[in-house]
C-alpha cells in the first residue's frame, strides 16, 4: 500500500509548502465568503456574488487536491514510518472525492439560485452552503496538522509518528 501512495519521488519542497499554505488560506477565505453568502441567499442583489463563488469552488478545490495528492501526501507517507499515515492519507483522499462531489452539487445549486431557477428554499440552500464550508474547514485543519507534523519531523530528522 505504501508504494502505491508514493507516486512522485521528489520531496515536498519550500515552494510546494508555500503553494499549499496559500491554497489552504484561499479555501478558508472561500469558506468565509460562503458563510456570508449563506446568510444572504434569497436577498436582492446576492446573485452576482453567488455566481462568482460558484465559479471559484471547483477550481480551487481541484488545484489544492492535485498538489496534496501529487506531492504532499506521498512525502508525508515516506516520512511517516507508519501504516497509520497510509490510512490517514486514504481517508483524506476519500474526503477529496466527497468534497468534489459536494462542490459540484453546490456549484450547480448556487448557479441556479443566481439565475433565479432554483426550486430549493433559501433556508435549504443556506444549510447546504454552511455544511459544505464547515466540512471544508475541518478538512483543511486536518491537513494543516499533517503539514506541521511533517515539518517538525523533518526539522528533527525523525519519522512523523516516531
Amino acid at each position: 500500500m505504501r508504494a502505491a501512495l508514493a507516486t512522485e519521488s521528489r520531496e515536498f519542497d519550500a515552494a510546494d509548502i508555500g503553494r499549499l499554505e496559500a491554497r489552504h488560506e484561499e479555501l478558508l477565505d472561500l469558506c468565509l465568503k460562503l458563510e456570508e453568502a449563506a446568510g444572504e441567499i434569497g436577498a436582492a442583489g446576492a446573485a452576482p456574488e453567488l455566481d462568482s463563488l460558484a465559479d471559484a469552488i471547483p477550481l480551487l478545490l481541484r488545484q489544492t487536491h492535485e498538489l496534496e495528492e501529487r506531492v504532499f501526501f506521498p512525502d508525508f507517507d515516506r516520512h511517516a514510518g507508519s501504516c497509520f499515515a497510509a490510512m490517514t492519507i486514504e481517508r483524506l483522499k476519500a474526503e477529496h472525492r466527497c468534497d468534489r462531489l459536494a462542490a459540484d452539487e453546490l456549484t450547480l445549486t448556487l448557479k441556479a439560485v443566481a439565475e433565479g431557477r432554483c426550486g430549493l428554499s433559501a433556508d435549504t440552500v443556506s444549510r447546504m452552503v454552511s455544511g459544505f464550508q464547515e466540512s471544508l474547514r475541518r478538512h483543511v485543519q486536518s491537513e494543516r496538522l499533517m503539514l506541521e507534523a511533517l515539518l517538525a519531523a523533518r526539522a528533527e530528522e525523525r519519522a512523523v509518528f516516531a
